[in-house]
């Protein structure tokens, strides 16, 4: 009877050894790498200007104005992409 006892200590331990470990790994302390940093801020230009781009073909598609919409909505997606890296630069520096 006290060797069970003892052993279901060890497991009661093991198992709690487990659960803190566990919860370390999923910590929101856990600082992103720097290139994953980078990623994202590359992402986020990217598909700003992705998106402007879209749609000024799509505007000139639909009114016949070939370049016009299309470096209106390119330059307005850059510059919303742009800002939108500061933003997210701002914050990532403050964290």
């Amino acid at each position: 009877m006290p060797e069970e006892k003892i052993k279901l200590k060890n497991l009661e331990k093991r198992i709690d050894a487990a659960k803190d470990h566990i919860a370390e790994k999923n910590s929101p302390n856990i600082k992103p790498s720097p290139l994953g940093q980078v990623m994202k801020l590359a992402v986020e230009i990217v598909a700003a200007m992705a998106i402007g781009l879209g749609i000024g073909l799509i505007l000139d598609n639909y009114f016949s104005t070939r370049p016009l919409f299309t470096i209106i909505f390119f330059l307005l997606g850059s510059l919303a992409g742009i800002l939108n890296v500061f933003r997210v630069a701002k914050s990532m520096q403050n964290n």
